[in-house]
C-alpha cells in the first residue's frame, strides 16, 4: 500500500473518532440540562420550568415514547406533545397532519384508522439504528409513560376545530390524575377547555390544568385578545419576540408569559431576568470553550 493510501484512510479514522467525540460531547451537555446549563446562565432550577419539547428530540424521534422516556433519564419535569384525532377516533401523537415526515408511510393522520397508521415505522429524525421499529403512539399510551415517569404533560392541540375538544378532555381524564399543559395556538380551542373545565362534564378540575394560548408575536392585537380571558397565559416564539416593553405590557395586564422554543441559555438567561420562568427546549446548546 503506497504512503498516499495510508494517510488517506488515517484520515478517514481521524474523521470518524472525531465525529463520535462530538457526538458524545452533545449527549452529555444535552443531557445534563439542569445541572450544568441552567447554574451557567445563572438560573435557579426552583425557580424555572424546563418543558421537553416533542420529548428528547435530539435523542429519539420527536413526539415518541421513547423520545419521552429519554426527557425523564435527562431530569426534565414537564414534556410537550402534539395530538391528532385519526378518523375512527383515536387520539394519536404526531406534530404534522400526516405521516409523510417521519414515517415511512404516506397519509392524512385524520383520513385514516389507527390500524392503517399502526403499518408505518418512523424513518425520520431517528439517532440510532434501533429506533426503526417505532410506531406512532397513541395519547393514551403517552400519559401512562408520564405517570410512570412523574412528567407533567404538556399536551398540545393540532387538530383542527373545536368539534371534538370535549372529547379530548374526556378521554385526558380518564387517563390522568394530575396536574397538566394544554397549549393551542388556537384562541377559540383554549377559551372552549377553559370553559369546559368549568363545568361538570369533564372530571378534570380547572386548578390543575395550565392552559396556554401560542402565538408568535407579542403585539399589541394579542395583548388585546388576552385581556379578555387573563387565566389563559400566553406563550410566545422567544426567538422572534420578546422585548422588555413587549413583556411589561403583557404583565402589568395581569397576563402570565411563557415561551417556546428557547435552546440559547443566554437568550434564556435575558428572559428570565425579564420575569419568565417557563422555557419550551429541544435542549439547551451550550459552548463550554
Amino acid at each position: 500500500m503506497s504512503q498516499k493510501a495510508k494517510n488517506i484512510i488515517k484520515s478517514i479514522i481521524n474523521t470518524v473518532l472525531i465525529a463520535a467525540a462530538v457526538t458524545a460531547a452533545v449527549y452529555t451537555l444535552v443531557t445534563h440540562v439542569f445541572v450544568v446549563e441552567l447554574e451557567k446562565a445563572g438560573l435557579e432550577n426552583e425557580d424555572v420550568t424546563l418543558i421537553s419539547h416533542r420529548g428528547m428530540n435530539t435523542q429519539a424521534p420527536e413526539n415518541t415514547l421513547e423520545a419521552v422516556q429519554k426527557s425523564a433519564e435527562a431530569g426534565y419535569t414537564h414534556v410537550e406533545f402534539d395530538v391528532r384525532r385519526t378518523e375512527d377516533g383515536i387520539w394519536v401523537v404526531m406534530h404534522d397532519s400526516d405521516i409523510d415526515r417521519m414515517t415511512d408511510g404516506e397519509g392524512e393522520i385524520s383520513e385514516m384508522t389507527y390500524k392503517e397508521i399502526l403499518q408505518y415505522k418512523f424513518d425520520s429524525g431517528k439517532k440510532v439504528s434501533s429506533y426503526d421499529l417505532i410506531t406512532v403512539p397513541t395519547l393514551a399510551q403517552m400519559l401512562s409513560l408520564c405517570a410512570e415517569n412523574d412528567l407533567t404533560p404538556v399536551i398540545e392541540i393540532k387538530q383542527e376545530g373545536t368539534e371534538y375538544i370535549l372529547e379530548l378532555l374526556k378521554l385526558i381524564a380518564d387517563r390522568w390524575g394530575g396536574e397538566l399543559m394544554i397549549i393551542t395556538f388556537d384562541r377559540e380551542q383554549a377559551e372552549l377547555v377553559d370553559a369546559l373545565l368549568q363545568t361538570d362534564e369533564t372530571v378534570l378540575r380547572r386548578e390543575n390544568v395550565s392552559i396556554w394560548w401560542l402565538t408568535k408575536y407579542l403585539t399589541d392585537e394579542v395583548l388585546e385578545t388576552a385581556k379578555g380571558n387573563t387565566s389563559i397565559g400566553v406563550s410566545f416564539d422567544g426567538n422572534r419576540t420578546g422585548t422588555k416593553k413587549s413583556i411589561t405590557k403583557f404583565q402589568e395586564a395581569g397576563i402570565e408569559l411563557a415561551v417556546w422554543t428557547i435552546d440559547c441559555p443566554f437568550r434564556m438567561k435575558q428572559l428570565y431576568s425579564l420575569g419568565i420562568t417557563c422555557f419550551t427546549t429541544n435542549g439547551i446548546i451550550y459552548n463550554t470553550d
